[in-house]
C-alpha cells in the first residue's frame, strides 16, 4: 500500500491518502487503520468489501484525532482514479470545514480543496511523470 500524508501548516488536521493496495493481502493492516478512526467492526468489514472492488473509495474522519483517511481502490483507468480521489478529498474537506465551522460556500473552503489537491499532485502526480 502506498500512503501520502497531507498536512496543514500548523498541524490543525492531517489527511492520509492510501492507494495501490490489495485488500486481501493487507486486510489486517487496513482493518486496524480504519478501526483507529472509531468505526465499528461491522462498518469496517463493509468498507473493506467495497474497497475490494474497482472504482471505489472511502473517506473516514475523526474530529478528536483531527485526521481523515482516504482510501482509493484499484481503478479501470487513470481518469477513474483521479475522479475517486477528488470525490474522497471533497468528503475530507467537508469534515474539516464542519469541524472548524467554516461556511461551506466560502473562499476558505474552496482554498482548502485546492490546498489539499496541490499537495497530493506535488507528492504523487508530478513524480510520476
Amino acid at each position: 500500500m502506498k500512503q501520502v500524508y497531507l498536512k496543514f501548516p500548523h498541524d490543525e488536521w492531517g489527511v492520509v491518502c492510501c492507494f495501490d493496495f490489495d485488500v486481501d493481502e493487507e486486510y489486517d493492516v487496513m482493518y486496524e487503520q480504519i478501526r483507529s478512526f472509531g468505526m465499528t467492526q461491522r462498518n469496517i468489514e463493509k468498507a473493506l468489501a467495497i474497497l475490494s472492488n474497482y472504482n471505489t473509495g472511502m473517506c473516514v474522519s475523526n474530529n478528536t484525532l483531527k485526521m481523515s483517511a482516504i482510501y482509493i481502490s484499484k481503478t479501470t483507468s487513470p481518469s477513474e482514479w483521479w475522479d475517486s480521489l477528488i470525490h474522497e478529498l471533497a468528503h475530507a474537506v467537508v469534515s474539516i470545514i464542519d469541524h472548524y465551522d467554516v461556511p461551506y460556500y466560502s473562499e476558505d473552503a474552496a482554498y482548502l480543496s485546492g490546498f489539499l489537491m496541490r499537495q497530493f499532485v506535488s507528492k504523487v502526480g508530478e513524480p510520476c511523470r
